[in-house]
């Protein structure tokens, strides 16, 4: 077993490395606590751990043990890896948060102790991409941000091993949906700011409402109506960023009667209001 070495600042919550792998130079991963090893968008890597060796690209990530040191080798010219670090200290808080819906630390201990690959759906996507972005684009290490992702990572990852452990197949984001629900994401996309019904969307699907609600919750696991806000909300961010709008514009275009209404569902959604978004030539595109 290689030698455990921090990687970085051990009384941070999570501890974020985002690097950069070449052909010439692997990376050792891991530390003093549990990590989490995922490639960024969509690199793939391979991390050899004792004498296995695992590939990780879009489907899935790498849990390594407190104590279990990896080495990271690209599959490409250059590789980049986001690298994670659960402290105790953000285990316990998510445990705060979530014990009544059964969650237990010694339960999380217990799968944090072994190796393991984990599907990477597409919330934990989301939310390791975000923190990435709060904490490494936009060089936010303690806002309000950061630490409702760093318990939404540590959620995700105890209810990834749960369903493993009791059987359940959990859809990765290189999965693809039914036709039906492809067809509507594709007709959302292209029509993101009009207003339609959720009947004119069963209809382009070809399938009826109720049939289309039932796939969106098994397949997405939202509604239609809450898919398109949520795709709305991400368009908003892009025209933010693009600085042709005002806030009050871009209210409109995305459906709010008012821009206080769509700078609470920002907030929500990015954990920013959204002038924190408007160029200013320091905040990169997120991932």
């Amino acid at each position: 077993m290689i030698p455990a070495k921090p990687s970085a600042d051990p009384s941070e919550v999570v501890t974020l490395d985002v690097i950069g792998v070449t052909a010439t130079a692997p990376r050792a991963v891991g530390g003093v606590v549990p990590t989490l090893v995922m490639p960024i968008e969509s690199a793939v890597a391979r991390v050899a751990v004792h004498t296995d060796e695992h590939t990780l690209d879009r489907s899935n990530f790498l849990v390594l043990p407190a104590g279990i040191v990896g080495r990271v080798h690209p599959s490409a010219a250059v590789t980049s890896v986001a690298v994670l670090g659960l402290s105790a200290a953000v285990r316990k808080q998510m445990v705060a948060v979530h014990h009544k819906i059964g969650v237990r630390d010694e339960q999380l201990e217990s799968w944090l102790g072994e190796v393991s690959v984990l599907p990477r759906t597409v919330w934990v996507h989301e939310v390791v991409h975000r923190y990435v972005f709060e904490r490494h684009a936009l060089n936010e290490h303690d806002s309000d941000a950061a630490r409702f992702l760093e318990v939404e990572i540590a959620k995700e990852v105890y209810f990834l091993f749960r369903d493993r452990d009791e059987g359940c197949d959990r859809a990765t984001i290189q999965q693809r949906y039914s036709a039906a629900i492809e067809r509507v994401t594709a007709f959302i996309d292209e029509h993101l700011f009009e207003r339609r019904s959720v009947n004119e969307l069963a209809s382009f699907a070809g399938v009826s409402e109720s049939a289309l609600l039932r796939a969106f919750r098994r397949e997405v696991g939202l509604t239609p109506a809450a898919y398109w806000r949520r795709r709305k909300l991400d368009g908003a961010l892009d025209l933010l960023r693009g600085g042709r709008h005002t806030v009050a514009e871009i209210a409109t275009l995305v459906g709010y009667d008012n821009p206080t209404a769509f700078a609470d569902a920002f907030r929500r959604r990015f954990g920013q209001p959204p002038s924190m978004f408007k160029p200013t030539g320091r905040i990169k595109p997120a991932p």
